[in-house]
């Protein structure tokens, strides 16, 4: 059965701006995960801009992440096609070898991702839900990359990394 969905033609250049903001927010108690202790959190934002379109992603994390996805990850992307989110993901986990990948440039990474593929979804005028990238990982978030670290679950997903059905031009 073909879907009556019609789609308006896209003409973007180049990604354009991404801005960076970190807030750190009490908590209404402490809270603790068994190993520490903590009364407050800190989100990352990202805002990334292209064709009078914005898309919006964020981690919880340090806010050392906002510097690192503004002098590291941010000029990789700038300028970049924002309907190729894989190319994007790509050219960031490469740039951070040296830094290394797991903890805070995972964190600063997925912000940036999650805000990417909002903007995809946004330019194709579909939900965000339709883009976002499926991953092949047993422990999962369940809100994604913007989910608390005490909130992991185990998932009993095997599927192939890649995109969900329905975000045309997803590899």
């Amino acid at each position: 059965m073909p879907l009556n969905r019609s789609f308006r033609a896209v003409v973007i250049d180049r990604i354009e701006r991404i801005r960076t903001a970190a807030y750190t927010v009490p908590t209404d108690e402490p809270e603790s995960d068994g190993t520490l202790t903590w009364d407050s959190t800190t989100i990352v934002v990202v805002r990334v801009d292209a064709g009078g379109t914005t898309g919006l992603g964020y981690a919880y994390t340090d806010a050392v992440a906002a510097r690192l996805i503004d002098q590291n990850l941010a000029p990789l992307v700038l300028g970049r096609n924002p309907l190729d989110v894989p190319g994007s993901w790509n050219a960031m986990v490469h740039s951070i070898r040296n830094i290394g990948r797991p903890g805070i440039a995972s964190s600063a990474i997925s912000a940036v991702d999650i805000a990417l593929w909002d903007l995809k979804a946004r330019l194709l005028d579909l939900p965000s839900r339709a883009c976002l990238v499926k991953r092949a990982n047993p422990f999962r978030s369940t809100a994604v990359a913007g989910s608390h670290p005490t909130r992991w679950t185990r998932s009993g997903s095997s599927s192939e990394p890649g995109p969900m059905r329905g975000c045309p031009g997803s590899r």
